[in-house]
Order: C-alpha cells, then sequence, then structure tokens
C-alpha cells in the first residue's frame, strides 16, 4: 500500500492546472470532431472492395476515439517523463492491433503488438532510471556513432519493408506505412533508452500518420487528430528533453 502511495504522489506532482485542462479540452475535441465527422456510409461507397459491415466500421471509429484518447493521455505522461505512461500506453496499443487489422494497415498492426510487448520493457527500464528529485525519468542523448547507426537502420528498414509491404493484397500506402513502422519500432527503443532524440523521430512520424490515417478518414478520423495533437506535442516535448538532455550531459561528462 505505502508503495502504491508512493508511485501516485510521484505520477501526480509537477501538475499544473493548464496540464490537466489542457489534456481534457483535447480528449473531448477529439470525441466530439469524430462523432460529428463519421460518415460510414461514405467509407463503404469510397472503399467498394472493402469487407468490412456497418456495424463492424462503427466498432472501429468507437474503438478509434478510445485508443486516441488513450494515446494522447500516454503521449503526454511520456513526454513529462512518467512512469504511469506505459499503462495507458498497453491498453492503446491493443486497441490500435485491432483497428489496424480491421482496415488493413498491416504494417501499424505489426508496430502494435511490439508497442504492447515495449510497454513491459519500457516499465521496468525506467523504474530504476527515475529522478527522486523531479519525480521524471532521466534523459540523455546519443552519441553520434549510435545515431549514424540508428539513421542507417531506419533507411533500409523502411526500403526493404516498402517492397515486402508492396506484394501485399490491399497495402495502398506501401512505403509510407513501411517508414512509419520502422521508425515507430526504433523510436520506441529510443524511448525506453530515454535518448532526447526520439522526440525528433517522433515529428516525421507524426506529419507521416496524419496523411496515413487522414486518406481514410471516415474510420479513423480520431486517429488523425490524435496524430495531430502528437505533432503538436512532439515539438514541445523535443524542446523540453533537449534542455534537459544536455543538463544531464553535463552532469554525466564533469
Amino acid at each position: 500500500m505505502q508503495k502504491l502511495k508512493s508511485l501516485l504522489h510521484e505520477e501526480l506532482s509537477g501538475w499544473k492546472a493548464f496540464d490537466v485542462i489542457w489534456l481534457v479540452l483535447l480528449c473531448a475535441i477529439i470525441t466530439t470532431v469524430t462523432l460529428l465527422t463519421t460518415d460510414t456510409q461514405g467509407f463503404i461507397a469510397s472503399h467498394p472492395d472493402t469487407a468490412l459491415s456497418v456495424s463492424a466500421i462503427r466498432t472501429c471509429v468507437i474503438c478509434s476515439i478510445i485508443a486516441a484518447i488513450l494515446g494522447v493521455i500516454n503521449v503526454v505522461l511520456g513526454g513529462k517523463g512518467k512512469l504511469s505512461n506505459y499503462f495507458f500506453g498497453l491498453i492503446s496499443a491493443v486497441l490500435m492491433i485491432y483497428i489496424n487489422f480491421m482496415v488493413k494497415n498491416y504494417g501499424i498492426m505489426a508496430v502494435s503488438v511490439y508497442n504492447f510487448v515495449m510497454q513491459f520493457v519500457g516499465f521496468f527500464k525506467w523504474s530504476k532510471n527515475m529522478n527522486k528529485s523531479t519525480h521524471e525519468v532521466n534523459k540523455c542523448h546519443m552519441t553520434k556513432k549510435e545515431r549514424i547507426i540508428y539513421f542507417s537502420i531506419l533507411t533500409v528498414a523502411t526500403i526493404v519493408l516498402g517492397l515486402i509491404f508492396r506484394q501485399l493484397p490491399n497495402e495502398n500506402r506501401p512505403f509510407i506505412d513501411a517508414f512509419i513502422t520502422s521508425a515507430q519500432v526504433l523510436s520506441m527503443i529510443l524511448m525506453v533508452k530515454m535518448f532526447a532524440e526520439q522526440w525528433w523521430l517522433w515529428i516525421v512520424i507524426n506529419i507521416a500518420s496524419i496523411y496515413l490515417f487522414l486518406t481514410s478518414r471516415e474510420v479513423t478520423f480520431a486517429l488523425a487528430l490524435m496524430y495531430m495533437v502528437y505533432f503538436v506535442n512532439s515539438i514541445v516535448m523535443c524542446i523540453k528533453w533537449e534542455k534537459e538532455a544536455r543538463e544531464n550531459d553535463k552532469l554525466l561528462n564533469k
């Protein structure tokens, strides 16, 4: 019980009234706009080859809203360096697996399975590297060698997966899907390792994801909105993590 109280204290510390209001407002906007713009019949008309029924499409919409809300909470908590972000990320990953399977974004579905597993890895890794004074995880930078290695891996993975995805039936955007898949796998590794560079990568991922989900907006418009929120948040968090990582780098180099 005492450990639970201590954990709650750490997760709730550092929050301001604006942070809470902003988070609630974003979730309300995503829910309201999605419900007002959902066009189930329009999706069926524009995708005559879809095997989804009306009820299945509506289920996807509801799951998209829930996944979007949980995703926003997850990324805001993660940006603040809070350990509890992994709890919301776990549930969001399960919903993303289902949604992307239904709309045939196979690459993102696969990376959602990977993200599900990484929530456990990240939780245990972060729990051992929490700053006792700020109640947030410690941030750091990659070395130049690590940056070159990770960028090379991302480039090769995108090309190879793009060629593979192009052979899959109903895969409409193979190389965009391949980039998002590869980049999300890499960014999750960078997040677990507490590297500030993850946010630069997330900025690009969010731009690509907004485009991807807007192209099937009748079903996944909530996810497009979620990634718009992610995009803004990734810029804010990039600035925050870069500043704190530079400070930690100075301490480590002393």
